[in-house]
């Protein structure tokens, strides 16, 4: 059966094109590989070169915010979802306009929370997002990809180029964040019928960590577990940062005044 351009805009495959891999394909393990030697990149070039990160992830954050844009209008035109149905209610579609306005702000204001979220949202996406599962990709697909590649982007480029900062001290916004956008799902779950955002309502995760149980207890441990993956650097750096300036203070008031440094060896 031919594809129509309304089928590629917005997905409309079953029946049309033949199934893929899914899950662990190996167009999955390609894209994942890719997203990592990316970032490794991005992250050695961008703190090399501040300026160009600045700059760089600037023009990023507004693709991110056109390309939602566009995928919001072509579900509304050419799929016919409600304005109610197209609005951002899933993580990755909230950050994608969250994360550009902390930017081009530089806010401070529950910035750890945006920048861990933008992270992890865009490479959990690649790790268990179904785009595999028919040999065809929807322009909903690509747009998703792009997004997804662009969301740790712009957070590397935003730490390199110090235009935000993470600030260890507001580790207690995360779980208000979290909660506030728990809520904010909640509500469009209530709004629009049948819809799972944020997947709430059912498990997104291939896996569940306690069957029988509520999957949102699969969902904490996932989370628990990539915040302090993402934050432990962070902290180190932090302390043998504190510990080089204590010893750097001592030195320096053994040269000046003639005191022992302490716990001089």
């Amino acid at each position: 059966m031919d594809i129509t351009f309304r089928d590629f805009i917005i997905g409309d495959f079953e029946g049309k094109v033949e199934l893929y891999g899914g899950l662990w394909c190996n167009l999955h393990i390609i894209l994942m590989v890719l997203l990592a030697v990316w970032l490794i990149a991005c992250a050695i070039w961008f703190y090399k070169r501040p300026a160009f990160a600045r700059k760089f992830c600037y023009m990023l954050c507004w693709v991110m915010i056109i390309s939602r844009v566009v995928r919001m209008a072509g579900l509304f035109i050419v799929r016919g979802d409600s304005f109610v149905e197209i609005l951002p209610w899933h993580l990755c579609h909230i950050l994608a306009f969250v994360f550009p306005l902390y930017y081009f702000t530089r806010a401070k204001f529950f910035a750890l929370p945006v920048l861990l979220l933008t992270f992890f949202g865009g490479i959990l996406t690649f790790v268990f997002g179904d785009y595999y599962k028919y040999a065809m990709m929807s322009f909903l697909d690509i747009e998703s990809i792009g997004l997804h590649f662009m969301m740790p982007t712009v957070v590397i480029g935003a730490l390199a180029g110090g235009v935000l900062k993470l600030n260890l001290k507001q580790v207690w916004e995360i779980p208000i964040a979290l909660a506030v956008l728990v809520g904010y799902a909640c509500l469009g779950n209530w709004l629009v019928p049948g819809a799972n955002f944020m997947y709430l309502k059912s498990n997104g995760l291939p896996f569940d960590l306690f069957p029988g149980h509520s999957h949102l207890y699969t969902y904490a441990v996932v989370a628990a577990i990539l915040i302090t993956a993402f934050l432990i650097p962070f902290i180190i750096a932090a302390i043998v940062k504190k510990r080089k300036q204590k010893r750097a203070t001592n030195l320096q008031a053994h040269y000046l005044y003639g005191r022992e440094p302490k716990n001089a060896k």
